[in-house]
């Protein structure tokens, strides 16, 4: 395909199919079932989702792979609906304890830092996105 010819709205679609299909080459399952770390759960492929802790409306994190995980469309829907005092879900609680526990403390600052980067990306930077991650 000529990802030239697209345009940004396009490239971003494509980017996001391409950072799902790394996310579910990249992570360990069985049985083509993945492992969902907030629900501790296996889900086929079609029931789980990438989820960004931090928006995926913020560009500077969008594609960082600290802010996206594969979980499970539960999470991601329903508990991210049910509230939990100081956090904006039951969802974003259970996802700051698994960011925790596989980065340490300092990732949250590291998150809320990067969320606050203003990030245009152009043609040329989904392009590398892409292939990055086609590629990887």
């Amino acid at each position: 395909e000529d990802l030239e010819n697209l345009s940004n709205s396009d490239l971003k679609k494509v980017a996001d199919y391409w950072l799902r299909q790394y996310l579910l080459k990249t992570t360990s399952n069985t049985n083509g079932k993945y492992f969902c770390p907030l629900k501790k759960r296996w889900y086929s492929c079609n029931k789980i989702q990438v989820c960004h802790y931090i928006d995926r409306q913020c560009m500077a994190l969008r594609y960082n792979l600290r802010n996206v995980h594969l979980i499970s469309a539960v999470s991601n829907t329903f508990d991210a609906q049910v509230q939990v005092e100081g956090f904006k879900s039951k969802h974003h609680y259970e996802y700051e304890l698994y960011l925790r526990s596989i980065y340490g403390d300092e990732v949250m600052k590291y998150l809320l830092d990067k969320s606050k980067e203003v990030v245009i990306f152009y043609k040329t930077d989904y392009i590398k996105i892409i292939n990055e991650f086609r590629n990887g």
